[in-house]
């Protein structure tokens, strides 16, 4: 057995700390330098780092650090539709919320949302949110963020905010996930594609839906759209069977907190843009209509109409409060119109669609119309339809739900076999493209 004298192993444990120290310096320098994730932007060396392929992977990370280098005063806020939608350069905001970064990601929850205005509005003071909202948003499901959620990313109004964000640079800059990416971008700088993530924070359709491998290309678009119906079916069967599971119905009815509850961080999004001054504008975002008739067809629909009350009651609390301040808007764009009832393209065309990429994403042609409707602009080479977008009030509401259901029957009286095919996923009978003896994705003719 050997045996250190004190100076020995003294010197042994300098020697250890030393070394522990300069290898954790350099791999906090090479993800400094190659910064895989976009965070810094400090150095670009077009054969190093000039190309970044793991951003994809770890948006809510660079939309953190984005909003820190781009100081933006006005934000889109919202899930991958608003992401896909909006663009940030639409002549309808604010010039002095210029400029206006798409702070929309995947999946996105609304205490995600809450945390990231409060982080963009800390690092400079916002004049102008748009909020893109999903019907799922405002329940009384308990909030809730994703894994790669991380709340010491972003800045707060707290005097000792500093100290917690230098300890997540840190975290991140240590770490060995962080330092194989960084080797994964020098080694990638032969193989680019071309890049959806747009500097202004949105995702580019145009970009993101004809990448090599992507099935929008492979299956072409009239079976890319049936593939996310399916999907849809899937997700809200899930979603089904979790509510009813004991455990997690119990959680539904009574959550831990009416504070912690999706619909309430709705709430807070709404007050903080209120007592901040901030012209704050909510839409629901314009699902194609298959995407209702699925709601429809599992049973979901009270549920889809109680949520937009809900909406509508926090805006009318929220008025009832300030009744001497403009009223924030609530603008539907999910009901039946020319837009939303867009026809597909014919079985194995391989034509694409005028205002979507899929059941779920609109193009940002739609999005402009969205923007154009929320900020009053009159276009002349864009004409918003006179039955896209209905604003829900208390007075409204009920009046449009039922001109929605009335739509619901019309529009399943033009479109029987679109009826059928929605039908036929949700009672299982569709053919599944994965079983070797299908063809290709095609709805019951």
């Amino acid at each position: 057995m050997v045996t250190f004298t004190r100076p020995a192993a003294t010197r042994y444990c300098w020697i250890v700390a030393t070394t522990a120290t300069l290898l954790l310096a350099a791999v906090v320098a090479v993800n400094l330098v190659v910064d895989p994730f976009g965070m810094y932007r400090l150095v670009v060396l077009e054969s190093v780092n000039a190309y970044k392929p793991a951003i994809p992977t770890r948006v809510r990370l660079i939309k953190a650090y984005e909003v820190r280098r781009l100081r933006p005063r006005g934000i889109i806020l919202g899930t991958s539709r608003s992401h896909v939608g909006l663009r940030p350069s639409h002549d309808g905001w604010d010039p002095a919320a210029r400029p206006v970064y798409n702070l929309a990601f995947d999946g996105a929850t609304t205490k995600e949302m809450y945390h990231y205005l409060r982080h963009a509005h800390a690092v400079r003071p916002l004049r102008q949110v748009v909020l893109g909202l999903d019907t799922y948003h405002a329940t009384l499901a308990p909030a809730s963020t994703r894994p790669d959620f991380d709340a010491h990313l972003l800045d707060s109004p707290a005097a000792l905010a500093l100290p917690p964000l230098i300890r997540a640079d840190l975290k991140v800059l240590t770490s060995l996930d962080t330092l194989r990416a960084s080797l994964e971008t020098v080694q990638s700088q032969g193989d680019r594609e071309a890049e959806w993530f747009a500097p202004d924070g949105q995702r580019l359709g145009d970009v993101f839906f004809r990448r090599p491998g992507e099935h929008f290309g492979q299956i072409g678009p009239r079976g890319y759209f049936e593939e996310i119906d399916r999907l849809e079916v899937g997700f809200k069967r899930q979603g089904q069977l979790a509510a009813n599971a004991p455990e997690r119905a119990h959680t539904a009815r009574q959550p831990a907190s009416p504070s912690e509850t999706s619909l309430a961080y709705i709430g807070r999004i709404v007050a903080f843009c209120r007592a901040e001054g901030i012209d704050l504008r909510i839409f629901i975002a314009p699902e194609h209509a298959h995407q209702l008739e699925i709601t429809a067809a599992i049973g979901e629909w009270a549920t889809l109409e109680n949520a937009k009350r809900a909406v509508v009651q926090v805006l009318a609390e929220d008025s009832a409060q300030h009744p001497d301040a403009r009223p924030i808007p609530l603008w539907d764009f999910s009901g039946y119109s020319s837009v939303t009832t867009e026809a597909l393209p014919e079985p194995g065309s391989r034509a694409e669609m005028e205002f979507y990429w899929d059941s779920s994403h609109f193009k940002d042609v739609v999005g402009d119309l969205v923007l154009d409707r929320l900020f009053g602009l009159s276009h002349p080479r864009r004409a918003v339809p006179p039955d896209f977008g209905v604003r829900l009030t208390p007075a409204t509401i009920e009046p449009a739900f039922a001109r929605v259901r009335a739509d619901q029957l019309a529009y399943r009286r033009r479109n029987p076999q679109d009826a059928l095919w929605i039908r036929s996923l949700v009672d299982g009978s569709a053919p599944d493209p994965r079983d070797p003896g299908v063809v290709a994705v095609s709805r019951p003719r």
